[in-house]
């Protein structure tokens, strides 16, 4: 502990020094595009982020995977740019862009020097505004991500991963999807498919900007509306409709596997990201899993030595998520490990937990919290994922806050009331 408390403090240090003389503001583009804007003062690196709450929920099943397809296609070339100029245009200025594409929203990370924001904006604005949707680049990318999605087989926690997600959701819940898609979907798509989710992106209201750096705000403003501000964007935001999950039956669902050891997957139903739970819900993530003191790593891998990998895990989502608690094991430990698991969640519901591990917990996720927000681009992530999320920027400053006002009541009345219902169990075996 007094190791960890020795590295809280060298991380508020630094971080007054990082972090200090930041100034957070907001403003619109010419065409309404909203704009996060965190001046630092210590640094000569900028990140950008442009976000559209168009992204894989929009998605056609019969169409799964067309979101990471189109946006690994325009990373490759323009019209004015091909492959080879493009990668070297961006190399050349020291910069980097690279697509984000989540369930929720999709867009675009820019990381660059101050000094080259104008000429690397220009870069950006041409991926985004002059596609080449070029049929060879094309080929390739959908090749690649096919052959990922093969590659996706040999790893026994992603096979776990997509059948659960299969079984968890509703067929018709967006959510169902697998965001690269199947060897199927991607196989059936064209370029038309692509400009079609293209023209659905950017012409949708709701976008936003998120920059973090050492610039002026004359200057920022004055680049985004020259490169940004003649997107048109017409369209409202689609309503996206996420359909009931199947009734659980609390029976397992027993898959044979090609690999050797056996996987266990224990998922609960739980709520979206704006319910009043959620920020509950993320502490007991932290009292369970997510560190080598959680109960679930001390009590099934140090205590019974039954895990080579032991997590929790509950996803921020727009829609209904999931609480989950995975596990890679021996299979002749695969009862024993159910029983432990259930130990746990019963032992969570009915014993309040303790003042000490309580503020240990706390603790972890301030040190963790400040440790990744040193970097502009984590700082521009955190802060634009809470926007697209409906939480609003602001709410990054308040997590924390949140978090330390959890108390042990609290712990227990919520996980009386999501854990007592009946989880769906997925176990791959061992042929």
């Amino acid at each position: 502990m007094k190791y960890f408390l020795t590295i809280l403090l060298s991380v508020i240090l630094f971080s007054s020094t990082s972090f200090g003389g930041t100034k957070m503001e907001t403003f619109s583009l010419n065409n309404g595009i909203k704009v996060i804007f965190k001046q630092t003062k210590s640094v000569e690196i900028l990140c950008l982020k442009i976000h559209s709450p168009i992204s894989v929920l929009n998605e056609e099943s019969s169409k799964s995977g067309v979101t990471s397809l189109l946006y690994n296609t325009m990373n490759k070339s323009t019209n004015k740019r091909n492959a080879e100029v493009l990668a070297t245009d961006i190399e050349n200025l020291g910069s980097s862009i690279s697509p984000d594409v989540e369930y929720d929203y999709s867009g675009w990370t820019l990381n660059c020097m101050s000094q080259y924001f104008d000429e690397s904006c220009e870069i950006l604005s041409d991926i985004i505004l002059n596609p080449a949707f070029d049929s060879t680049e094309m080929g390739k990318e959908k090749e690649l991500m096919i052959q990922s999605i093969k590659v996706r087989q040999d790893s026994i926690k992603s096979v776990a991963r997509d059948k659960f997600i299969s079984d968890f959701y509703n067929e018709k819940n967006p959510y169902s999807k697998i965001k690269s898609g199947t060897e199927e979907t991607l196989t059936g798509l064209t370029q038309q498919d692509l400009k079609d989710v293209y023209n659905k992106i950017y012409s949708t209201k709701g976008m936003v900007i998120t920059v973090v750096g050492n610039i002026k705000k004359s200057t920022l403003k004055k680049t985004l509306n020259k490169y940004f501000g003649q997107m048109n964007l017409t369209q409202e935001k689609p309503t996206v409709s996420f359909e009931k999950n199947p009734e659980r039956t609390g029976e397992d669902t027993i898959v044979n596997s090609k690999f050797n050891q056996a996987f266990i997957i224990y998922a609960y139903d739980a709520p979206d990201v704006l319910n009043e739970d959620s920020i509950t819900l993320k502490m007991i993530n932290l009292v369970l899993g997510a560190r080598m003191t959680g109960r679930l790593f001390i009590e099934l891998r140090e205590k019974l030595g039954l895990a080579y990998e032991v997590n929790s895990n509950y996803p921020t989502r727009i829609g209904d998520s999931y609480f989950e608690i995975y596990i890679g094991l021996d299979k002749k430990n695969v009862d024993i490990t159910k029983n432990g698991i259930e130990k746990i969640m019963t032992d969570l519901c009915n014993t309040k937990v303790s003042d000490k591990e309580l503020n240990d917990t706390k603790n972890f996720i301030k040190g963790i919290y400040l440790l990744s927000h040193q970097s502009v681009e984590r700082q521009a992530y955190y802060l634009s994922a809470r926007e697209m999320l409906g939480l609003g920027y602001e709410y990054d400053d308040k997590y924390i806050d949140l978090l330390s006002k959890v108390t042990s009541d609290d712990i227990i009345k919520v996980a009386n009331k999501y854990f007592k219902q009946k989880p769906y169990k997925l176990i791959l075996m061992p042929n």
